[in-house]
């Protein structure tokens, strides 16, 4: 592994939402998974991307200079550089007007933010720190044991927001974890990971994505890995497929599948000939090959095994907290009549879009008027619901789906 220090310009990455900010300090990912679309050409960040981690030192100052210029200030901290520092009894008005919070998504995506460099640099610590410092909820997803040092921090921030830690975990087979994941955590550490993390009572999860096609999404796998989850009292589970991208993504996968599962290597030859732009499986053989549905199965094993499918949702207290749950109620709505009960497409999209509405909507639905909700360009599929909520502050057609219960984060 060699590391590589850059000045970066940049941090922050925002989601549609308005309500989670991404940030990644790592370009490259030292784990070297077999399917990392950070080797598709439309992430591609550098030659040698698992060998060569390029490392933005000054991301800390990024942050806590993107915090500043938003109004934030470290309320965590003896000395603040603010106007607090001066004014008697300033702090405690500052508190009450400081702006509404986001949660800070530390990690995920393409590169590992507790790959072996964080051992070395200790850089995603140091904007953990920040984010408890300026009193910010967190997320972070991992394949990487080593979050277990941060234990400390996570706990100190869940006491005044909230934290949560998500382990990727794939494959219940050591030898084959190997294989695709050959410099991460075995899955027995992971599951050790999410098991510790519980027992100090924090929010923690598993994501298995991707399940590859006729490996991971086979019955025994699934069985295997939701057996431990429920053991090791994993908070929730969520499932996803293989998506290959034309490049050297798909050319490396290729190759692996060859060489280690060759009686495979037609099949997936087949499945992703079409060439996606986002990496789907072709739909013709999709169906041919009969692959499993990997949400919907992985649905069916949460209900078998009552871990919730699904995460459920931390939203901020502000004055638009309520809209957000509605948003998080249409999602939901969405997600089962479109991936679970195959519903009409067109009402499912309309669900989902008006869900993306309510997040970037800038008045309380709660101050709004019955014709003010009226006017409001909401499509006639979603009103039942969103009515609903306002009268009630519930779903019964999630409460009947026994998915309410789940929705949102629950402080115990």
């Amino acid at each position: 592994m060699q590391i590589e220090k850059i000045i970066a310009k940049t941090l922050i990455h925002n989601t549609a939402h308005k309500t989670q900010y991404h940030l990644n300090p790592y370009q490259g990912c030292y784990h070297d998974c077999k399917y990392c679309n950070g080797k598709a050409k439309r992430f591609y960040l550098h030659d040698e991307f698992s060998n060569i981690i390029k490392v933005k030192v000054n991301a800390p100052e990024l942050l806590e200079q993107y915090l500043r210029n938003r109004g934030f200030y470290p309320v965590n901290r003896q000395r603040t550089e603010t106007l607090v520092d001066f004014i008697p009894n300033y702090r405690e008005f500052a508190k009450q007007n400081i702006p509404s919070k986001f949660i800070l998504f530390i990690g995920g995506g393409i590169c590992d933010v507790y790959q072996p460099a964080e051992e070395v640099l200790s850089v995603t610590r140091k904007l953990l720190q920040i984010a408890y410092d300026y009193n910010f909820p967190i997320r972070t997803l991992t394949k990487n044991s080593l979050v277990l040092r941060d234990i400390d921090l996570f706990k100190k921030i869940h006491k005044q927001s909230f934290a949560r830690m998500s382990l990727t975990i794939t494959l219940s087979d050591q030898e084959e974890q190997k294989i695709f994941e050959p410099r991460a955590s075995t899955t027995e550490e992971r599951f050790s990971a999410v098991q510790k993390l519980r027992e100090e009572g924090l929010p923690a999860g598993v994501y298995m994505t991707p399940l590859l096609p006729f490996i991971g999404d086979t019955r025994k796998n699934l069985e295997d890995l939701f057996r431990r989850c429920k053991e090791v009292n994993a908070e929730f589970v969520i499932t996803g497929g293989l998506t290959l991208r034309q490049g050297k993504h798909k050319e490396e996968m290729f190759s692996v599948i060859k060489e280690h599962y060759s009686e495979l290597h037609e099949q997936y030859t087949k499945l992703y000939t079409n060439n996606n732009p986002s990496g789907i499986p072709d739909a013709y053989y999709s169906n041919k090959l009969n692959l499993v549905d990997t949400i919907k199965m992985g649905y069916e094993m949460s209900k078998k095994y009552q871990i919730p499918f699904f995460e459920p949702r931390y939203i901020p207290e502000d004055k638009l907290h309520f809209n957000r749950r509605v948003s998080t109620v249409l999602s939901r709505v969405s997600f089962l009549k479109s991936r679970i009960l195959q519903g009409s497409s067109l009402e499912d999209k309309r669900i989902q879009q008006d869900s993306i509405l309510l997040e970037t909507l800038k008045k309380d639905l709660k101050q709004m008027s019955p014709s003010e909700v009226d006017k409001m360009p909401f499509h006639h599929e979603s009103h039942p619901y969103i009515l609903e909520m306002l009268e009630s502050n519930s779903c019964q057609y999630l409460i009947n789906n026994e998915e309410w219960d789940n929705l949102f984060y629950q402080r115990a």
